[in-house]
């Protein structure tokens, strides 16, 4: 009796603890199951939560898009109203550079064709001194890219160290990068000559040409302050995500900047003797560079008339493969305009030029669009048409070889013959 008293409580034992075992693993499930239900049902809340913050997000700045993408009237140096430039680069015309009065030089001396260069590659045509450089594509055309984060350097590469003249211009566009809506901090993009032999170039050269914080320019020898630029020129400037056209001119001791369709600074007691140049960055953005162009001479085009009765410019620029003008052509136009008010005898044929790129009668024709634009422009700034005509020969008459980009950049020009 003792024995199957005690076989009967072991059973009873074993049973309770399997039930106890049963219920202890239904009740985990359960919590499991619980658990990953909560994972799950946060995981879409986070999920849903995301994207309508992601929405807020393109919503928002789709907004501030819009705003910034706005074009209010302002007034330029001579009280005319103009449109701001939007954040996306609006179109700029040759009225909003009626008053530009740079000139290129005549003689192209270092003008690199970054088309045909691959994306991610250090530059060909330039000398990388400090930090980071490379080709880029942007909107269908190749860049220098100089990378934000550090000092970066660059120079044309040139076969000798000494290759600026007297006399000399230089021309470039030059993008800021910046993903904000504003420009945080305080920055400074350089240009900096050299004196032959001067090899320091982590110092600041004979002199410099520097736009400080966009807002302040320097000419001459460096300085940390610089003088204040004009409210116009400063909203541009501080104006993301757009070009401006940077051109220098030198002679002897005399200096002129500009920046857009504006002087932006001038000196006639710059230090002679520059030999060469480097564009520098200090990296608070990165610096996107295209269109460079070192140019030597520019000699006065009454005198080449009177001694050669005609004279070339390089200063009338065209969209690629287009007769519509650059409106950084207007120095070059105000001062054909000038020349032929002051001299009423004047009478030219305009004759345009290519270079050898492209098909024959395709470069006849368009460099006789070319000319005929030119003619169109010079006649709405005030010129009777029947002292112009027009006449295009394509890349029959070249002045300089076609197998470099500068040679090609001498070919293409628009020559003023006196009839």
């Amino acid at each position: 009796m003792k024995h199957f008293l005690s076989i009967a409580l072991s059973v009873a034992m074993l049973l309770s603890f399997s039930l106890i075992s049963e219920t202890a693993n239904a009740q985990l499930l359960n919590r499991i199951k619980n658990e990953v239900q909560n994972r799950t049902e946060n995981k879409v809340v986070q999920e849903v939560s995301s994207n309508i913050d992601n929405t807020m997000d393109k919503v928002k700045n789709k907004a501030t898009d819009t705003s910034k993408n706005k074009k209010p009237a302002i007034n330029d140096d001579n009280d005319t109203k103009t449109q701001a430039i939007s954040s996306t680069q609006s179109k700029i015309t040759v009225a909003d550079y009626k008053s530009y009065d740079f000139v290129p030089g005549d003689q192209i001396i270092f003008q690199p064709d970054l088309s045909a260069e691959t994306d991610a590659e250090l530059p060909a045509r330039f000398r990388i001194q400090k930090g980071n450089a490379e080709i880029q594509s942007y909107e269908g055309e190749k860049i220098l890219h100089l990378d934000a984060g550090e000092y970066a350097t660059v120079m044309p590469l040139m076969n000798n160290s000494s290759y600026l003249p007297e006399q000399f211009t230089v021309e470039f566009d030059m993008m800021y990068e910046n993903d904000k809506d504003y420009f945080a901090y305080v920055n400074d993009f350089r240009i900096q000559f050299f004196e032959q032999g001067d090899e320091n170039y982590e110092g600041y050269g004979l002199y410099e040409f520097t736009i400080i914080s966009n807002a302040r320019v320097v000419l001459g020898q460096h300085s940390n302050s610089g003088s204040l630029v004009n409210e116009s020129l400063q909203k541009s400037l501080q104006t993301n995500n757009r070009w401006h056209h940077i051109a220098i001119y030198v002679r002897k001791n005399i200096a002129k900047a500009y920046i857009d369709a504006y002087r932006a600074a001038a000196s006639n007691t710059m230090p002679e003797g520059a030999a060469k140049l480097a564009i520098r960055t200090d990296g608070k953005y990165g610096i996107k560079i295209k269109n460079v162009r070192i140019a030597a001479g520019g000699d006065d085009k009454y005198n080449k008339i009177a001694t050669d009765g005609k004279f070339a410019t390089h200063g009338i620029l065209f969209d690629v493969n287009k007769s519509s003008i650059k409106p950084e052509s207007m120095g070059t136009l105000n001062e054909i305009t000038k020349l032929m008010k002051d001299h009423s005898d004047l009478n030219f044929e305009i004759d345009g030029h290519t270079d050898s790129d492209g098909n024959d009668d395709a470069n006849i024709k368009l460099s006789q669009a070319r000319a005929d634009a030119v003619k169109t422009q010079l006649v709405n700034m005030g010129i009777d048409a029947n002292r112009l005509t027009t006449k295009g020969f394509g890349e029959t008459k070249p002045i300089d070889k076609n197998d470099n980009a500068e040679g090609k950049a001498n070919n293409r020009r628009v020559e003023f013959v006196k009839i």
